[in-house]
This record gives structure tokens, sequence and C-alpha cells, in this order.
């Protein structure tokens, strides 16, 4: 699996996720921290919720993403270290953090309870927002994509998001 990209869910997913998809009304993401890597296990997108163009690795680009940086932020700082000393910080556009002291910072004060924003930093043209999902020691975030166009939308988006992360990681398990 380390060398899979982003997937549509499996049967037992798609229903969850196409459901969370229409509910918050944009592309929505499953992804994990393993082994050292930002890995998108599942996504449910469609005509009205476009999935983002991955230009860029998301696995070397988790300093410029939403997703990367929830799963980032819930490293401790030798795990961000390490991440960060095989993956670095590169300008996607202008609006990416590239120094890693403002983005360790902006990762340690960052509350587990407010979803993490991305404002073009990825991509020119997406917003996104992650919350953190987290089964024992398990890093995991729910993230969505939307077009700039959306923008408008993306806090309320992102609260729905965050209400509905516990919901969807049970019904997923189960």
């Amino acid at each position: 699996m380390a060398s899979a990209g982003p997937r549509r869910s499996t049967t037992s997913y798609q229903s969850s996720l196409d459901e969370l998809r229409d509910s918050v009304g944009a592309a929505v993401y499953i992804s994990r921290y393993i082994d050292g890597e930002v890995r998108i296990l599942h996504y449910a997108d469609g005509p009205q919720a476009p999935k983002v163009n991955e230009w860029a690795e998301f696995h070397r680009t988790a300093h410029a993403s939403a997703m990367g940086k929830c799963l980032l932020a819930q490293l401790d700082h030798d795990g961000r270290r390490d991440h960060l000393s095989r993956h670095k910080t590169a300008r996607l556009t202008s609006r990416t953090i590239t120094n890693e002291k403002v983005l360790f910072h902006k990762l340690d004060s960052q509350p587990a309870s407010v979803p993490v924003l991305d404002l073009q930093e990825y991509a020119v043209g997406t917003v996104c927002a992650a919350v953190p999902i987290t089964a024992g020691a398990t890093v995991g975030c729910l993230a969505l994509s939307m077009p700039l166009e959306h923008a408008h939308r993306l806090r309320k988006a992102a609260d729905t998001l965050n209400r509905r992360a516990a919901p969807v990681l049970l019904s997923l398990a189960i």
C-alpha cells in the first residue's frame, strides 16, 4: 500500500463518504500517517464536489495542505522533524508556509477541536479543511476540498466535517 495513491472508497465505505460529501458540499478524504508518510486511503468526489488536482504529491507536501498539517499536528516534535528532513518545505503557491519555525508554531498553536484550514496553500484556486480522527495511536484525519469560488462556504463545511468526524469514523469501523 505504500505506493498506492488516493483512491475512491470501497463499497463498504462509499455510502458513508458519499453522504458526508453531499452534506458538506465538497470532496472528502480519509487519510492517515503511515510509516512516516501521508496516505490518502479513501475519498468521495462528484461532479458538484470535484477532488483537488494532485499536481504535487501529497506525501511530499504535507506542510502545504490542511490534511498534511492536520496529520503533522498530531505528531510529536521529533516526528515532525523527521518528516520535514525527508520532505523539504517547498513553495507551492505564494501562500505556502516554507519556514519550519513558523510551520511548527502554527502546528503547536492549532487547537485539536478546531479544523485546520488551507487557503490556497497547496493549490491556487482550492481551499481545504481537515479535522483529526484518532483511534488509539493512529494518526488520521478527515478532510475536504472545494474550489475557491465556494470559499464562502468553507467555515460552515469545516464545522460540519468536524461534527461528523466521530460518527463517520464509527460507521467505517463497523
